[in-house]
């Protein structure tokens, strides 16, 4: 982050794991500072973190979330040389495995300006191999028009979009079980906020927290599609219009 030009720092936290355990965990935060005055903030986020080696089993995590992490680091490149009409801000969260705690933390230290619109777009789990090409955005009830109308903007061949605010819906659509997608990521620590929030994600993924969650499950070009859409709609994003 540093090397694309972005204002960058390590956010130190701690958090109690479990009843007794004190731990620790980093964010890592950039930022690109407009040239003039604005009156957004575009938050993306990814956590970095995943369960690792338990046992003799490595849970290496490619599609959680190594596909969300891979995919900011993208983004942040293909903007980092960029005027955009709102400040833009990356951060790699940690322990979200075990409470979205980084997300948690981050937000607990965000100024509140009533004149600033803050806009987190989360990304996590965006590399499920699955035969429909569909990539949900999982939004706010009360955005998911506003939402929907922007994304119809942006031209894809080869992947559709579906905009969602109900759970029941999303598990029905890419055929999960029972997951409350509102709570599911770090987009949940600044929804509880009252902050807008994007979820950009595959659904629901079989080798999720299991050790086959590896590069070979993965539909590396149906994520590039992905990666590249939700590239596209932050260049196409109007903040007076979400």
């Amino acid at each position: 982050m540093q090397q694309l030009g972005y204002q960058s720092q390590l956010q130190t936290f701690n958090y109690t794991a479990g009843f007794f355990t004190e731990m620790s965990g980093q964010n890592v935060v950039a930022t690109l500072m407009p040239a003039h005055p604005v009156k957004a903030h575009v938050i993306l986020t990814a956590h970095y973190d995943h369960l690792g080696k338990q046992g003799h089993n490595l849970y290496a995590g490619a599609n959680d979330n190594a596909s969300g992490v891979s995919a900011l680091l993208f983004i942040a490149a293909q903007f980092a040389d960029t005027t955009l009409p709102f400040q833009l801000s990356f951060v790699a969260t940690d322990a979200e495995e075990n409470g979205l705690h980084g997300a948690k933390f981050f937000v607990s230290q965000l100024q509140r300006d009533d004149s600033i619109t803050v806009l987190n777009i989360n990304l996590d789990m965006l590399a499920v191999s699955r035969p429909k090409k569909t990539l949900y955005a999982f939004t706010s009830h009360a955005q998911r028009q506003a939402l929907q109308h922007q994304l119809a903007g942006i031209f894809s061949d080869t992947i559709k979009v579906k905009v969602t605010s109900s759970s029941h819906r999303m598990n029905r659509l890419s055929r999960g079980g029972k997951i409350d997608w509102r709570r599911a990521s770090d987009h949940y620590a600044f929804a509880k906020a009252g902050f807008a929030y994007i979820y950009f994600g595959m659904g629901y993924d079989p080798h999720h927290h299991k050790s086959s969650d590896q590069l070979s499950n993965i539909d590396q070009q149906l994520y590039i599609e992905a990666v590249n859409y939700i590239a596209q709609f932050i260049d196409q994003l109007d903040m007076t219009k979400l």
